[in-house]
């Protein structure tokens, strides 16, 4: 075995860089002899949280729905009413928070620090029916996306919702949240991509537009705004298009720098939510061979793929490779990344000398040297 392992390490490359370690398998997600984790039990349609070395996922099993900690061992945080759903967990302000909902309105909100605090919420019908996609603003507050003719932003504070922000748009897309910055996208006038879009920053307590696309601003290079953006302070990440394939921006006050494009440094970037912290930007994405592939940022070495379909990761049964006959199953969810720049990916892993062998769903983390 040891061999075979030495073999390996020296005929099949690894895609990590210098920079980041090679991947570690944290639990096995698997329908018989799981690892780190009970048997039937799947968080892939969730992105990973990560606070003071914990990793917080939304998993299911035959029970219901789950808030579920590794710490490295697995552990139940909470457990969802049934029917009902948890959103992804979410790290800000020193905190790990997510919300509780079903198909009619939200229930509870979860705030967990050393201690776990459940607020309920389902005795406030009109703020529940028409409200979705709940993030912290305070210690003791949420803010929310308020649905109706005119949607803008809500404060739940105790019991009580006030106005937040009402940006004059047809529809706000999912707002993102780092400590006291939110990000986020609006369009107008109409549904339709050529409707006017904006990207928009709230910080120190006031609202900015800090992109728009051609149709709201005739001046601007940019025709496309794509929905899914980041943000680490007052840094916003975000995916554009000029017109020469999609690009990578960071944007910070009035400075935008384009980091990667589609077409050069990689075929195209993938649906999923980007992911920025403390220096390091995560972005699924397929190469020129048309692998999936988890890319990242860093100031350092810049844009490069840090696992590849096809990458050998080494689990508790065998040497594995991340692969699977459906592209779309290989990588789950977009990624996770903590406070210091390790990042964090869900991955299908198969035997390395028989691909039609499952090992099950990898959680892998990649240490930042």
């Amino acid at each position: 075995m040891m061999k075979k392992l030495l073999l390996l390490s020296l005929l099949v490359p690894f895609t990590s860089s210098a920079e980041f370690g090679k991947p570690e398998l944290l639990a096995r997600f698997m329908s018989s002899d799981a690892w780190k984790a009970p048997d039937n039990l799947w968080c892939f349609t969730s992105n990973p949280a990560i606070s003071k070395g914990k990793v917080y996922l939304t998993c299911m099993d035959e029970k219901g729905r789950s808030m579920v900690e590794w710490s490295p061992e697995y552990k139940i945080i909470a457990r969802a009413e049934m029917d009902n759903f948890f959103s992804s967990a979410t790290v800000s302000m020193g905190k790990v928070s997510w919300y509780e909902y079903n198909e009619f309105n939200s229930k509870k909100f979860y705030d967990l620090t050393s201690t776990l605090k459940v607020t309920e919420v389902d005795n406030l019908e009109t703020f529940s029916t028409q409200g979705d996609t709940f993030l912290p603003l305070t210690s003791d507050s949420w803010f929310f996306r308020a649905k109706g003719e005119k949607p803008q932003i809500m404060i739940w504070r105790q019991d009580e919702i006030v106005p937040f922000f009402n940006p004059g748009a047809s529809y706000i897309f999912t707002p993102q949240v780092s400590n006291d910055s939110i990000a986020m996208r609006t369009r107008e006038q109409h549904y339709n991509e050529n409707a006017p879009d904006r990207l928009w920053l709230y910080q120190q307590g006031s609202w900015k537009v800090i992109l728009e696309d051609r149709d709201a601003n005739p001046e601007s290079p940019w025709k496309i705004i794509r929905q899914s953006v980041a943000l680490d302070g007052d840094e916003v990440v975000v995916i554009a298009d000029r017109g020469q394939g999609e690009e990578l921006l960071l944007i910070k006050g009035t400075s935008i720098k384009s980091l990667a494009r589609a077409g050069k440094d990689l075929a195209r970037f993938d649906y999923f939510n980007l992911q920025y912290k403390a220096g390091t930007i995560a972005v699924r994405g397929e190469d020129f061979e048309r692998r999936k592939v988890l890319y990242v940022y860093t100031q350092k070495n810049g844009f490069r793929p840090l696992l590849t379909q096809g990458d050998v990761v080494h689990t508790d049964l065998a040497i594995g490779r991340v692969h699977y006959s459906n592209r779309d199953a290989i990588l789950y969810s977009a990624p996770g990344i903590d406070e210091e720049g390790n990042v964090y990916q869900q991955a299908t892993l198969t035997e390395f000398d028989y691909p039609t062998t499952l090992l099950g769903v990898g959680l892998l983390k990649f240490s930042k040297q």
